[in-house]
């Protein structure tokens, strides 16, 4: 789930406004029809044909999406989900990152290609709310994990449990959280002239537990997260971990929790909606 959101999404949300416009055009018969029901929330004809054009997928397998898309809205609202402006942006920000670009570059991509930026924007707000909803659901699935398959996780793959009891790397740090993060982004080939570097053996008892966990699942010759210490953002290039140590159950529960419920985080949420699915109501209309 987490992540998800790579060219492919503003590639296809930028050919979905494009579909928008021509099917208005294409079908203007279709509009008001109405196709078919999910528990009383009717989905139109020109939503099928518009889902059809723009997927390139037959009728019956856009049927089945379309229903889909109505119980994931109908659960946004049943638990008051919602996103504002300023997570959309983030996202936007986000996305643009991962692909090493700039929101600006990406909107003059959407745009440049017939795409229309307000209909992308709202497929980002509408990802986002999904990410939130299955964030939801899998909290409630946590709830039903006993301390018992907990214990059991956490004594089967002890290797996952193993923190360094010293780590020798390179701390770099600037007033400019920019410039680490461009560092960061090149693998340490592009260090600015306000980015300051300092070789260090960190003892981890000495850490701040967060802190531990962002070394312990980094990788060897990679780099940690950006840290704000004082005035500075700071980021650690990692170069070796030594004399690793069981971390205690105690420490490591919230750890073994979290990836018990990463593993079955897909089959949770596929189950909840399988459920949804044979609970649900659907009266179809008319399909053409």
């Amino acid at each position: 789930m987490q992540n998800h959101f790579k060219w492919k999404i503003f590639i296809s949300s930028m050919a979905l406004s494009v579909t928008m416009a021509s099917v208005s055009l294409a079908a203007p018969s279709l509009v008001s029809g109405v196709a078919f029901f999910v528990n009383g929330d009717p989905v139109t004809l020109i939503e099928l044909y518009r889902m059809q054009q723009r997927e390139k997928i037959s009728q019956d397998v856009a049927v089945d999406r379309l229903i889909n898309e109505r119980l994931h809205e109908e659960e946004i609202k049943k638990r008051r989900l919602s996103v504002n402006d300023l997570e959309v942006e983030d996202e936007i920000q986000r996305v643009a990152k991962q692909n090493k670009t700039t929101p600006e570059k990406v909107r003059q991509y959407v745009e440049g290609n017939g795409g229309s930026w307000a209909t992308y924007k709202e497929d980002i707000k509408k990802e986002v709310l999904k990410r939130k909803l299955y964030q939801s659901i899998t909290q409630e699935s946590l709830r039903t994990v006993d301390d018992k398959e907990v214990r059991e996780y956490y004594n089967a793959n002890q290797r996952e449990f193993l923190i360094p009891q010293s780590i020798d790397a390179i701390k770099f740090y600037s007033k400019d959280s920019a410039a680490i993060e461009r560092l960061i982004q090149s693998g340490g080939k592009v260090v600015a002239g306000n980015v300051k570097q300092e070789n260090e053996v960190l003892q981890t008892a000495a850490l701040n537990p967060q802190i531990v966990l962002s070394f312990v699942q980094g990788k060897v010759g990679g780099f940690t997260p950006i840290f704000p210490i004082g005035e500075d953002y700071v980021t650690f290039l990692i170069k070796g971990k030594h004399n690793p140590v069981l971390l205690p159950y105690e420490s490591a529960r919230n750890i073994a929790l979290q990836k018990i419920m990463q593993h079955k985080e897909n089959y949770v949420i596929y189950e909840y909606f399988e459920k949804l699915r044979s609970n649900a109501k659907v009266n179809i209309v008319r399909l053409n």
